[in-house]
């Protein structure tokens, strides 16, 4: 009982700390999917059996004049407690200029043994959500711009929204299939989200291992993202990834594994001429810690 309360100090610690210190973070387009699935589904909180920190962001450039770059980080800590409970924090930050979102999630998961090859995994978190304005910092329209639009007739506007999420992570030998139910209890059209994923492993030899996946996102505006990818790992050195975003940009990956830290990166290019005239090439940064 001393052991998990400890825990649960330190995580609480890791939230106030986060907070303070403007760390926090609100999730989009997380591309190290494989490193990072904690960040796509909180059932996933203790899937490793230690104590692990992930620090991973991302930018986008703006082609539009007088728009922002789009900076989005995300901070993840995943605590495993006691008979298969895990409780993880994922904190998630937008930002463009003017424009912010924040998220802050307590997350808790439990894991169902069916048999040595079979597990269910149902996590839950709450969460706190702000969105903010604040003209204060600049702000240029453009031509894709209300000028109407009442919350720019404010130097600052914030709405703050709590959410709940639930989610499923079942694994039968080398396959895996997750469901999450992200915005629960938000007002439409934020509760009709949905993030599903799977994978499968494929052994190669006794060093290759070949995982095909597939990330499925339903958006807050009923639009449907689907992510294509083929990951490569030799052993637990290394990996490399190629892989393919619906709205048709490629994506091309790799990271290395030293002694508990992991490195990894992900470049988007945006193929689609359309969108490539508004939006730079996407650039993801990650580090993890096993600790």
């Amino acid at each position: 009982m001393k052991y998990i309360s400890k825990k649960i100090v330190l995580s609480l610690i890791f939230v106030m700390f986060s907070i303070l210190s403007g760390k926090a973070q609100y999730q989009l387009n997380n591309r190290l999917i494989q490193q990072n699935k904690l960040g796509v589904n909180v059932a996933y909180a203790g899937e490793f059996d230690k104590t692990r920190i992930s620090l991973v962001a991302g930018i986008t450039p703006n082609k539009i004049e007088g728009s922002n770059t789009l900076n989005w980080q995300q901070v993840t800590l995943d605590l495993p407690l006691m008979n298969k409970l895990a409780t993880a924090t994922v904190l998630t930050k937008i930002a463009a200029g003017s424009f912010s979102q924040l998220q802050v999630k307590q997350a808790f998961a439990y894991k169902v043994d069916f048999s040595e090859d079979q597990t269910l995994a149902v996590g839950f978190a709450l969460s706190f959500n702000q969105q903010n304005v604040d003209l204060k910092n600049g702000f240029t329209p453009n031509s894709f711009v209300d000028l109407d639009d009442p919350y720019l007739s404010k130097e600052n506007y914030y709405q703050n929204k709590l959410g709940l999420e639930i989610g499923f992570v079942y694994k039968i030998k080398e396959f895996q299939f997750s469901l999450s139910l992200p915005s629960l209890g938000q007002d439409k059209p934020y509760n009709n989200e949905i993030t599903a994923y799977t994978e499968y492993k494929f052994k190669l030899n006794k060093n290759l291992d070949l995982i095909p996946s597939i990330l499925l996102i339903q958006t807050q505006t009923n639009r449907y993202e689907l992510t294509n990818s083929l990951n490569l790992k030799y052993q637990k050195i290394g990996w490399l990834q190629v892989g393919y975003v619906d709205y048709d940009q490629i994506l091309m990956g790799f990271g290395i594994n030293v002694k508990g830290l992991g490195i990894g990166y992900n470049f988007g290019y945006n193929n689609n001429t359309k969108t490539s005239s508004v939006l730079g090439n996407t650039h993801q940064f990650g580090l993890f810690f096993n600790l």
